[in-house]
């Protein structure tokens, strides 16, 4: 599950960060999106970004500082934008029910932030409080098909709600949704799943069963569990679908797509079961803390079998003739070495080997060809406190190859796919492992004397498609 908009740069979270994100990801959180409030606190949001690969954020001027946003203010806005961690503009938008700005002046900065949003091409966070004729009426101009938007905490009525909709717009809910007088049940109903977002916009807004404390992202799955009843659908259905909605609103990574979509069965039953029996409780009770990872390991060693298939594009350089072929089912064999680094991240690195006979029995050449693998590669864990695990990996590889008597080396990325097992035993966990995976060399190679070419030269390139099964054993120390 993802929070789309939590405020964890806020004083209230100084003394204990570290330990509030530890809770947000054992509790199954993936990925977190920190909005802009103003420009005094851009610095201090930046360098929480940069301390955790799951923590991203917007920037922009809500609407309680735009007498701070001067054209200075706004470019640096603009230029930060661009911004390797930056997935959006926001929060920005109107805000009636406070003086702190004049609304003239507040929908002025609203629109210039809006337009910087449809320059860089980045989606809208928007906060809007008491001022939906006016936040409407202004995305209503702006909207000429580039505006990506999401209506934060909507607490609007379900007028509001259809010509929203109508714009695009997508729409988050977050912790008062779950409050007893709560109005919003119908809101809910008829937001489709596929536009739905969910937020804890910590630390405020708290769901019950925590009212009364701090919020925090931890808490985020309370708010799905609710929008799961009034849908009248399963908690992984909703943890699914605004995984996989807000991963392509913000342009997340693959690897959170990934990890999100296949989200986590267990937390998302425990927030199930928790929900139900506190759902209309607003005490001080504690959530019962999420147990250990049952198969939790650090360094890891592995071995493998499995096959190579070769899959070439040749290229006659004299006479400009293309030709394909492909080498299946070559054995090949190899070792491991794992390092987790934490559930959802491993780390492997490996060295494959394989020999292609194939070039000597179609007589397409007297020795066989070998190829070698030595890659490093980081793995993306769905589900690593299940006994059967989905991953997908990603890295690169040096390929050393001995083609048709001619020794090369090739630098290469790689990506795969595949599931794994986990078997705790006395001596350690014992792992057997599932991957289809592919290298897809930089450069081609040379070959002066290729077969189909006769005697003039050839560029050839080349991708390995690897069916690889193993087992690695993670011994306890």
């Amino acid at each position: 599950m993802i929070d789309t908009h939590a405020h964890i740069d806020a004083e209230q979270f100084d003394d204990d960060r570290k330990e509030m994100l530890e809770r947000a990801w054992a509790a199954g959180v993936e990925a977190i999106v920190i909005p802009s409030i103003a420009p005094s606190g851009f610095d201090k949001l930046q360098s929480i970004v940069e301390s955790d690969p799951r923590i991203f954020r917007g920037i922009g001027i809500h609407p309680h500082n735009a007498n701070d946003a001067t054209d200075e203010q706004l470019e640096r806005v603009e230029r930060e934008s661009k911004l390797e961690r930056v997935v959006a503009i926001g929060e920005i938008g109107l805000d009636y029910y406070y003086d702190f700005a004049p609304k003239d002046l507040q929908k002025e900065v609203f629109r210039k932030q809006l337009n910087i949003a449809k320059r860089q091409k980045l989606p809208v966070i928007i906060h809007n409080r008491e001022s939906d004729e006016d936040v409407l009426s202004i995305l209503e101009d702006e909207q000429d098909g580039k505006l990506d938007f999401v209506l934060h905490c909507f607490s609007s009525s379900a007028e509001v709600l259809e010509r929203s909709l109508a714009l695009g717009a997508h729409i988050s809910f977050t912790g008062n949704i779950t409050y007893k007088k709560s109005t919003l049940a119908d809101v809910i109903a008829r937001t489709p799943i596929e536009r739905i977002m969910i937020e804890t916009d910590s630390p405020y807004m708290t769901p019950v069963p925590n009212r009364g404390k701090r919020n925090e992202p931890s808490f985020v799955g309370f708010v799905a569990q609710k929008i799961a009843e009034i849908h009248s659908i399963s908690i992984d259905k909703v943890l699914s679908m605004t995984s996989t909605t807000a991963t392509k609103f913000f342009r997340l990574t693959l690897c959170t797509l990934l990890a999100s979509v296949l989200s986590l069965a267990v937390s998302g039953t425990a927030l199930s079961q928790a929900s139900r029996d506190n759902r209309d409780n607003n005490t001080e009770e504690e959530v019962e803390e999420e147990p250990a990872n049952p198969y939790a390991r650090t360094f890891g060693i592995g071995l493998m079998m499995g096959t190579n298939t070769v899959v070439e594009s040749i290229h006659c350089t004299e006479t400009g003739k293309r030709e394909s072929r492909s080498y299946e089912g070559i054995l090949l064999y190899g070792g491991s070495l794992e390092y987790c680094l934490f559930d959802h991240l491993q780390f492997e690195a490996s060295y494959i080997y394989s020999v292609n006979n194939k070039v000597v029995t179609d007589k397409i050449w007297p020795t066989p060809n070998i190829h070698q693998f030595i890659s490093f590669a980081a793995r993306f864990v769905a589900n690593p406190r299940k006994p059967v695990c989905f991953f997908a990996t990603g890295g690169s590889s040096i390929i050393l190859n001995r083609i048709f008597d001619q020794n090369t080396v090739q630098n290469s990325f790689n990506f795969g796919i595949g599931l794994y097992g986990n078997i705790n035993t006395g001596f350690g966990i014992i792992v057997p492992t599932a991957e289809l995976k592919f290298d897809f060399p930089f450069t081609s190679t040379q070959n002066p004397q290729e077969i189909k070419c006769g005697i003039s030269p050839a560029d050839i390139g080349r991708f390995y498609s690897l069916v690889r099964f193993g087992v690695q054993w993670y011994p306890k120390f």
